[in-house]
């Protein structure tokens, strides 16, 4: 080794600069990469859950839109003066009946006229889960005649689900709300001991997403969580009001 350069100390500080960092210096810089790889994958995996909730949130809102529309078109064809049931199960959900006249693309065996029910209930999803569901049951000409015939004492329409196709899933509330105007045009509950319809009805529908539904398994805890007023428990909870104008 040349004695001139190990003694000269501009010599000795190349040499420690061609040698790299220290250990200090390399700690310092993976430390300092790490807490930027950290900070990088909590963005990019927020904006991922933020993106799934907003797809979710869209879809729910698509299927609302659709559900809403079909409900106005039947409603439109009700049939005026005539009884429109309402009335609240045990389950603390709405139900409601009315009787329309049928469509061009229904048969006419049975008359000219269906009566049609909207009610929630729960059935299985497989063998280990279920889910309340949104159901329509149109009735055939002998079972409308009836109900018209019965008048004001006739009862609630029958229905089952197992045989009933549903429309809309994972249902937490159906609420429908009778509404008609007073003497000043403001809009108060029906009054349903007065023997006349509706003018409008309010329909609150709370529901969840798929993704949300699995942690559901069974119906009481379905009940649960439409009884709930915990904020956390209740954030998947999708809440919606649409109003129908209803034929006099």
């Amino acid at each position: 080794m040349n004695p001139h350069l190990s003694t000269h100390p501009r010599s000795t500080r190349l040499l420690r600069t061609a040698g790299g960092f220290s250990l200090v210096e390399l700690l310092t810089a993976m430390a300092v990469t790490s807490m930027l790889m950290i900070a990088l994958f909590s963005m990019v995996g927020q904006s991922s859950t933020n993106y799934r909730i907003s797809q979710r949130k869209v879809t729910t809102l698509a299927d609302l839109r659709s559900l809403f529309h079909f409900m106005e078109n039947d409603l439109a064809t009700r049939v005026e003066d005539t009884r429109f049931f309402l009335r609240t199960n045990p389950s603390n959900q709405s139900e409601f009946c009315f009787i329309r006249t049928r469509d061009a693309q229904e048969s006419n065996a049975t008359g000219d006229l269906a009566a049609c029910v909207y009610y929630v209930a729960f059935s299985a999803d497989d063998t280990n889960s279920g889910s309340p569901k949104l159901f329509r049951r149109s009735l055939d000409g002998t079972a409308t005649q009836q109900l018209l015939d019965g008048g004001a004492t006739a009862p609630f329409p029958s229905y089952d689900p197992t045989t009933d196709d549903p429309i809309a899933y994972n249902i937490v509330r159906f609420e429908v709300i009778g509404q008609q105007r007073d003497a000043t045009g403001n809009w108060q509950p029906w009054n349903q001991t007065q023997g006349t319809s509706p003018q409008q009805i309010e329909i609150v529908l709370e529901l969840i997403d798929d993704f949300s539904a699995q942690r559901l398994r069974n119906e009481t805890e379905w009940l649960a969580l439409s009884r709930t007023t915990d904020p956390k428990q209740r954030e998947a909870v999708r809440r919606h009001v649409h109003r129908i104008v209803l034929t006099p």
